[in-house]
């Protein structure tokens, strides 16, 4: 039982890689069969794979015993993102309030070979950089509802699942103002940068959601 679970842990690492690349597409069928196989492991481990991604509501059945990728519409993203400046604005500002010296030289870490290469590195390490940058603001803020809130709306997999709104080279300032506001320790002004960073890919999605044609 204990080398089925483990079995089990490490198709779900797997198989989480595959949807939040794309590779499973979603509304895409999930073939049990064909994915134990791909996978080398027989249909128990497997089954302990597709609950755990169901729990973390990257897939959804699709009849009594099956499964899909989960779709995430618009209004979805929407929802998510009023989560998001919620949380992560006032994550931002108490960061703020508190960052240490070694905390602040991660946070410049982060976009720093995108000021100093500009932004040859390519769109999938800025997207990795952005990952990492927001789930970096919301643990270290301090505030440890906020981190579990944050975790148990799954909101850092939603991020993955999204990608990035915005092209990098119309989010880069926006970083570079967010992080000066923090090790500025200018809390007011950490959250408002987040606010707004995270508003205007919000806006895109709302101008995205208006132009949608009715069902």
């Amino acid at each position: 039982m204990l080398k089925n679970d483990e079995l089990g842990i490490q198709a779900y690492r797997e198989l989480r890689k595959l949807i939040i690349n794309g590779i499973l597409a979603p509304g895409q069928k999930i073939i049990q069969e064909k994915l134990a196989a791909k996978l080398g492991i027989s249909r128990t481990p497997l089954r302990v794979a597709l609950h755990m991604l169901e729990a973390e509501n990257l897939i959804e059945p699709k009849n009594k015993t099956g499964f899909k990728v989960k779709e995430i519409d618009n209004k979805e993203i929407l929802e998510i993102f009023d989560c998001r400046i919620a949380l992560e604005s006032t994550a931002a500002g108490l960061l703020a309030k508190r960052i240490n010296g070694k905390e602040a030289e991660k946070l410049k870490s982060f976009f720093l070979p995108f000021e100093n290469e500009g932004l040859q590195k390519g769109s999938e390490s800025y997207k990795k950089a952005d990952t990492q940058f927001h789930n970096f603001i919301v643990e270290k803020c301090g505030n440890r509802y906020i981190d579990k809130l944050f975790k148990q709306g799954n909101l850092i997999t939603y991020i993955e699942r999204i990608g990035l709104i915005r092209p990098p080279e119309a989010t880069l300032q926006d970083h570079i103002d967010i992080i000066n506001a923090i090790i500025n320790n200018d809390s007011e002004e950490a959250e408002k940068a987040m606010k707004v960073h995270l508003t205007r890919s919000k806006e895109i999605i709302e101008e995205k959601l208006i132009n949608e044609p009715v069902q």
